[in-house]
């Protein structure tokens, strides 16, 4: 078993990420609707109860507006990574991520009921902007539902698909450089992003600034923290020794793994109002009772069991791991989310905030 086996050498003083980190200020005037209730176990991992969805690898189509060299990449330990603003997103850019990027779509509108926001927008709006937009799948759905509005999604790796509709497009940019993605938005979107932006203020002060009187902002992130209710969490548990660690590889990037609770302090610091905060819990595995929360955590599994890997090819080593040490260690967190002893979930934050008129 991994308690058995665990490096004490890896072994961290986990009692603060295990209680999480600080919430938001108090005196933030939120409407908090937290869907975190409290979980019951009993659930089994039995092979064949949920089938996995089939995810197409989309491919990448030359464009004649972007420069060739945008589509060239670079390779680090069998990993793929974006070229243009090398080593300004520390996550791989490859099939893999992709795929994984589109099941963990799946797994928040199966969390969310089949909501791609909660932000109180216009019925009919006209410009959607998604920062961040990765393999575009939020951006496309967007233009679907949405067919009169122009939907833009920017991301430094251009890895969207050649087909979208007429009203999507995307474009190559660094979310964090001089703002050049127009003005009079009704509607930014941010998922995943906010942990990774070295200065997620600044940002949400460019969107601020080319946001319509009254228009939404929403950041939707993981956490990055491991939480526990029942008292089932040891301290030593490995997915707890690697989201502690991810605090100092992201530290050594100049971000914050944990800045999801932070969402709605940045959107006060900005100028935001009416601020709106919904907080959804993603077990560690499919140890809950109820059924769809099974769903739910097969989803989260396999995406951090991917994730592992990802920041294994970049991330550890610069922290000096060794791939031995990277690999054991690695098989001990498999194992550790397969064990339905000890109920561990992540929590996804989703802060929405409105420009005054």
């Amino acid at each position: 078993m991994w308690q058995d086996d665990l490096d004490e050498g890896l072994e961290l003083n986990a009692a603060e990420t295990s209680r999480g980190a600080s919430l938001p200020p108090s005196d933030i005037d939120a409407d908090s609707d937290h869907d975190a209730a409290l979980l019951e176990a009993g659930g089994t991992d039995e092979e064949g109860e949920f089938v996995p969805s089939d995810y197409d690898e989309m491919s990448i189509a030359d464009s004649a507006s972007v420069d060739s060299s945008i589509y060239e990449h670079s390779y680090h330990n069998g990993r793929r990574y974006h070229r243009f603003r090398h080593g300004r997103y520390p996550i791989p850019n490859d099939e893999t991520e992709q795929s994984r990027e589109e099941m963990l779509h799946a797994m928040m509108l199966e969390a969310t009921d089949g909501r791609r926001f909660f932000a109180p927008i216009p019925d009919h709006p006209l410009k959607i902007l998604d920062l961040g937009t990765g393999t575009g799948i939020w951006a496309v759905e967007m233009a679907d539902k949405y067919p009169s509005a122009e939907v833009l999604g920017i991301d430094l790796s251009p890895i969207q698909p050649p087909w979208i509709p007429p009203n999507c497009r995307f474009i190559v940019d660094d979310v964090e450089d001089t703002w050049e993605n127009g003005w009079d938005w009704d509607f930014v979107h941010l998922r995943n992003m906010i942990p990774i932006l070295r200065n997620p203020v600044q940002v949400l002060r460019n969107v601020y600034e080319n946001l319509k009187p009254g228009g939404w902002v929403e950041l939707q992130d993981v956490d990055g923290m491991v939480h526990c209710d029942d008292g089932t969490l040891p301290p030593n548990w490995p997915i707890l020794v690697f989201t502690n660690t991810m605090v100092e590889a992201f530290a050594s990037n100049g971000t914050t793994s944990h800045a999801a609770v932070f969402g709605g302090q940045y959107l006060v610091e900005c100028g935001f109002v009416n601020i709106q905060h919904h907080a959804i819990k993603l077990p560690y595995g499919t140890w809950p009772k109820d059924k769809r929360m099974r769903l739910i955590g097969l989803y989260y599994r396999t995406a951090a069991e991917q994730f592992l890997p990802a920041m294994g090819a970049l991330q550890l080593p610069a922290l000096g791991w060794q791939p031995e040490q990277i690999d054991k260690f690695f098989e001990q967190c498999y194992a550790a989310m397969r064990d339905p002893s000890v109920h561990a979930y992540g929590m996804m934050h989703f802060w929405s905030g409105q420009k005054p008129f």
